[in-house]
């Protein structure tokens, strides 16, 4: 990289700007500090992205280095700047780069006195007036325990722009420990004797900063990183599983210990050490445009929603199920309705965190009430505006729930008009629910087998029969979902990786599970599955 002195000049004169997340004092380059995590870019627009980088065996405070450049070997370099950071933010190192072209590829990499980075690289979005196709990987949930990143693997060979993570990018418990149904340990935090389903789970920030760490200790996510800038929400997992982010007690069970300390924890740590820059204290949700073909909505169904209905059992809707309560919250669902009228490009992709379509399970048991079923005035309240304001082309992109689904979204319940479309791209590892025993009330469970999954045809079938706007299932697999716009179509495959046992590239053929979606079209029922009776 540059001297002192040269680094000095080239940032007075670079041609972009960087923008920190707070003014900073001059600080010196810290002597410290090596980049085991690698390094990150994030929420791309057509002039900037940020940056992000965070330093291990730091001590003190001090700055570190950026350099960006249009060529790999920093020949011609665009910014360069010190950013200070300190244990205080745990040691995160990040900021706003602005005044870049549109549509450039670009690298970047950071520095101490004593070491260096490696380098990334990332690409700025499309213009506003741009045709060109746009190009992403969706996907979700990534228990470390569970299974090998092999679909991390698979998703960094992709031609993309960049990449969505749809929450659960770590867990704060580990379930499984190696040997029995996990291939590697996750020791970080304390067991809770009173919920021995979790091996331990995180409960300070030096926990939850950990988690973070040691999910990137694995390449193939540094690679991925290092290779496409991501857009990326939260889910339940990176505090608690099924925390209620309004609710008294996150909504959770005394036995499940929740803090408010360890809900700010988990946000701090999320914020440090995820590529995007929020808007006031916590503030997540967001939308980025990519030329005349995407909008990308990013929601947040953590932070404000109250407590599930029902005690989110797998049991039928119980009295009052569908009474108003906050799922976004008033302020973001106004703005959601805001973004996707007033939007003109020809695919609003809305990020979603969990299932907007039903889940529903033979004798009128509903799986769970965490998921928008569980939210009916907010969920109803979205649609009909779809509706009502002529919105059209939405596509929902959906994680959490460690299956491939694709449907219609259906008003009403599930029981009226489809007025959305809905793909919900597995996991990466999390146990899918071929892998466990499925619960579908009554006391009955559907038997899993986590070494070898294989759910009978019959069972998808039944579901598929109870859950009518649902085209195609996978129960078994784990992947992530690929995304080709244009102003015409809006192609999707669900890639499904063979294993997470051990590690491979093998995937299953496409077959029945790629959709070709036509500007207009509001139902793919009947394209792999049974047509709509």
């Amino acid at each position: 990289m540059l001297n002192r002195r040269a680094f000095v000049r080239r940032s007075a004169a670079g041609a972009a700007v960087l923008l920190l997340p707070q003014a900073t004092a001059r600080a010196a380059v810290l002597r410290e500090g090596r980049f085991r995590q690698g390094v990150l870019s994030g929420d791309p627009t057509p002039d900037g992205v940020t940056l992000l980088t965070l330093l291990d065996d730091a001590e003190g405070r001090g700055s570190v280095r950026l350099e960006v450049a249009t060529d790999s070997a920093f020949r011609k370099v665009v910014a360069t700047r010190s950013i200070t950071t300190s244990v205080a933010k745990g040691y995160s190192v990040k900021a706003r780069i602005k005044g870049l072209k549109a549509h450039e590829r670009y690298y970047y990499r950071f520095e101490t006195k004593t070491s260096h980075s490696p380098i990334g690289r990332f690409q700025t979005a499309l213009p506003a007036d741009s045709n060109e196709p746009v190009r992403f990987g969706f996907f979700s949930c990534a228990d470390y325990t569970h299974g090998y990143y092999n679909a991390y693997d698979l998703l960094e060979r992709e031609d993309l722009d960049f990449v969505v993570c749809l929450g659960d990018y770590i867990y704060a418990e580990s379930y499984h420990a190696k040997g029995k149904t996990g291939v590697r340990d996750d020791k970080i935090g304390k067991a809770n004797r009173d919920n021995p389903s979790i091996v331990r789970e995180a409960v300070s920030l030096a926990d939850y900063r950990a988690k973070y760490a040691l999910y990137r200790s694995d390449k193939l996510l540094r690679d991925l990183h290092a290779k496409f800038p991501m857009v990326a929400t939260w889910d339940d997992h990176e505090v608690q599983d099924n925390y209620a982010g309004h609710a008294p007690r996150g909504g959770l069970d005394a036995s499940k210990h929740y803090t408010a300390a360890r809900k700010a924890a988990g946000y701090k740590a999320f914020l440090e050490a995820m590529p995007f820059l929020q808007t006031g204290r916590s503030r997540i949700y967001r939308a980025l445009r990519f030329g005349k073909n995407v909008d990308l909505v990013m929601l947040d169904q953590r932070q404000y929603r109250d407590d599930q209905p029902c005690g989110d059992a797998t049991v039928p809707p119980c009295p009052g199920f569908d009474a108003p309560r906050d799922y976004l919250g008033r302020s973001q669902l106004d703005w959601a309705k805001r973004r996707l009228a007033s939007s003109g490009a020809a695919w609003k992709v809305i990020g979603n965190q969990a299932m907007m379509m039903n889940a529903e399970l033979p004798g009128g048991n509903y799986y769970g009430f965490d998921s928008w079923q569980g939210y009916v005035t907010e969920r109803e309240e979205l649609l009909a505006h779809l509706k009502s304001a002529g919105v059209k082309d939405v596509v929902f992109v959906t994680g959490d729930i460690h299956t491939f689904i694709a449907g219609d979204v259906r008003t009403q319940k599930s029981r009226g008009e489809s007025v959305a479309l809905e793909f919900v791209g597995g996991s990466i590892t999390s146990q899918s629910f071929g892998e466990t025993d499925l619960p579908i009330g009554g006391g009955q469970v559907l038997k899993g087998n986590d070494a070898n999954p294989n759910t009978a045809p019959a069972v998808i079938e039944a579901l598929r029969a109870v859950n009518p706007w649902v085209d195609q299932a996978d129960f078994d697999h784990h992947g992530y979902g690929l995304v080709k716009a244009t102003g015409k179509t809006f192609d999707v495959t669900l890639k499904r990786v063979q294993t997470i046992k051990r590690r491979s590239t093998a995937t299953l053929p496409s077959t029945g599970f790629r959709y070709t979606v036509a500007r207009g079209q509001t139902s793919i029922k009947g394209v792999n599955g049974p047509p709509a009776s």
